[in-house]
């Protein structure tokens, strides 16, 4: 015969079960979020070393854009483990952010594809082309950045403003664009970071 203990014990299993941890509060959210994305800027404002030669620099700078794109599919992936933030309309606010990262992770994919379908042996195809190859990571500097969703939540918003993680993230979206790849990629980061919202 179960003793009365036994039972209780059972009881408190089955009333637990399929119950996990509590999920992150929003303050640590934040800081797993800018812990994130930071490891991809981290990679994106890096730039590539390149030798003289038109051919070593169209080398460096496929090598930036296959790093790049790696860092992306990184963050993303941590951000997937994340879940999505504990306030109201999480869920869409999570899928908003994933989409820009995806946006700029096509960018970056689609002109490593350019830049790797260019002649490094046509040094004059090399210098008159690459601009244009990477025309669509050029173009992310104009965009609204992908945590102007994040920063512009009322409660994700103080938070932001709170972490240190976000703090060291906005501070390395903020560099010179000098440090920036060669020829388009400056302001590669995604630009909500900056400024707290993005835009500019």
């Amino acid at each position: 015969m179960r003793t009365v203990g036994t039972i209780g014990a059972a009881l408190a299993v089955a009333l637990l079960a399929g119950c996990g941890s509590p999920g992150p509060t929003v303050p640590e959210w934040t800081d797993g979020m800018c812990t994130a994305v930071r490891s991809f800027v981290q990679t994106a404002v890096a730039a590539p070393g390149a030798g003289p030669a038109p051919a070593e620099r169209l080398q460096a700078v496929g090598d930036y854009l296959g790093r790049t794109t790696s860092a992306v599919d990184r963050t993303l992936g941590d951000l997937d483990r994340l879940g999505p933030p504990p306030v109201d309309g999480g869920d869409t606010l999570a899928a908003e952010l994933a989409g820009g990262l995806g946006e700029i992770r096509s960018a970056f994919s689609s002109a490593r594809s350019r830049v790797g379908a260019l002649d490094p042996a046509d040094p004059a195809a090399v210098e008159r082309d690459l601009p244009g190859a990477l025309e669509p990571v050029a173009r992310l500097g104009s965009t609204t950045g992908p945590l102007a969703v994040v920063t512009g939540d009322p409660e994700l918003g103080p938070a932001f403003r709170a972490s240190a993680a976000c703090g060291d993230l906005t501070r390395l979206a903020e560099q010179p664009r000098s440090q920036s790849a060669p020829d388009g990629p400056a302001g590669v980061a995604p630009n909500g970071a900056a400024g707290e919202g993005g835009g500019g």
